[in-house]
């Protein structure tokens, strides 16, 4: 294998897959990216964990056909550090990656692409044409709310429902819920819902950073795939049952409070910074027309702000997470949005005023 490639052309495969090859495996190969070239200008860079894969295709000038793994986040750092405009890569005796730019070698240890583990195969998957800012709005919008916790992998995913012509994306942790649905006309039917885990939607979401146009999406045999320009991605299915979700979601709040979405975002900012770093614990206190957030630390002191708001209803003094509104208030862009209260022990329920179909819900703490 032997080939020059340009710089931006080889950061730009070696970033969309580095961060999918795993260095806690206990297959060592997994940790690496596959390099091959082919023909006279075609190179392909890969890497997977088995339960994600991404492959990225460019366009090189090869001298010589072949492949090489070698470690994706040591050959990405290397990269991106070399000042040249034009990298070669060359494959050389006992499986050494040989990279020359301008003045600087580097020699690498590798192992046989051989080895590598064979990649799926998505061409003949059926595909639906979607908008790729669509899809990584909604991908945005559900991320905040995937569960941390890999022992209960139905949490740990976001829940992707489409009847054809519009999709929902639900993610929950069992301490707050985000839903979003998007016209998506001509996208993929779907008999049921399909779990997406948090590893493979992260990693939809960075290659779809940029992209303009549309992408390709399809489900087939456990698999999500997603296709566009030289990209392909596919991503295992997640097992067990979502929570029924629309159970969760309030029915019937019967306060609403309308607030400017940057003055309340502000606010909590302000305010958070007194909160325990463990629970984020702030207090919510509203009356007519007026809303203040309260924060009390032991060891740091006590943060208040006031807002003015749009209520009209009984006094209420409710605690929540802090950071679970910050977080979802930073995923919305109308001027105002509306909480919608039940009593101090109800979730709160949280949406944009502007008619988009996104929406949170937060369950309280008791402070």
């Amino acid at each position: 294998m032997d080939f020059r490639i340009g710089k931006n052309d080889l950061l730009r495969g070696l970033y969309l897959t580095h961060g999918i090859a795993d260095r806690k495996n206990t297959i060592p190969i997994l940790a690496n990216v596959l390099i091959q070239a082919s023909g006279k200008d075609k190179v392909l860079f890969a890497a997977t964990d088995l339960k994600v894969a991404m492959m990225v295709g460019s366009t090189a000038k090869v001298d010589e056909e072949g492949g090489i793994t070698v470690g994706a986040r040591q050959l990405y750092e290397i990269v991106k550090g070399l000042g040249g405009e034009e990298v070669r890569l060359q494959r050389t005796e006992q499986n050494w990656l040989f990279i020359e730019s301008g003045k600087t070698e580097f020699k690498v240890v590798g192992m046989s692409d051989r080895d590598f583990p064979k990649l799926p195969s998505v061409d003949d998957v059926p595909c639906s044409k979607v908008e790729s800012g669509v899809l990584g709005e909604m991908i945005g919008k559900t991320l905040i709310s995937i569960s941390q916790d890999e022992t209960r992998p139905h949490l740990a995913s976001v829940l992707f429902e489409s009847d054809g012509e519009k999709a929902t994306m639900v993610s929950t942790d069992g301490h707050r819920l985000s839903k979003v649905s998007c016209a998506m006309p001509d996208g993929p039917k779907l008999a049921a819902g399909v779990l997406l885990p948090r590893k493979g939607i992260s990693e939809i979401r960075r290659a779809l950073e940029g992209s303009e146009g549309p992408s390709q999406i399809g489900v087939d045999q456990g698999s999500f795939v997603l296709k566009f320009a030289d990209v392909a991605l596919s991503v295992k299915l997640g097992e067990g049952m979502f929570p029924p979700y629309d159970q969760v979601i309030p029915k019937d709040n019967d306060k609403k409070i309308v607030v400017g979405r940057d003055e309340l975002l502000d606010a909590l900012r302000r305010v958070s910074i007194i909160a325990s770093d463990k629970t984020w614990g702030i207090r919510l206190s509203v009356e007519k027309g007026k809303l203040s957030i309260e924060a009390d630390n032991p060891d740091l002191g006590n943060a208040k702000a006031k807002l003015d708001v749009s209520y009209k209803g009984p006094g209420l003094q409710i605690g929540f997470n802090a950071r679970y509104f910050i977080d979802l208030l930073a995923e919305m862009s109308a001027k105002e949005v509306s909480i919608e209260l039940g009593g101090d022990l109800d979730p709160a329920l949280v949406k944009p005023c502007d008619g988009t179909e996104y929406l949170g819900v937060i369950m309280p703490m008791r402070l």
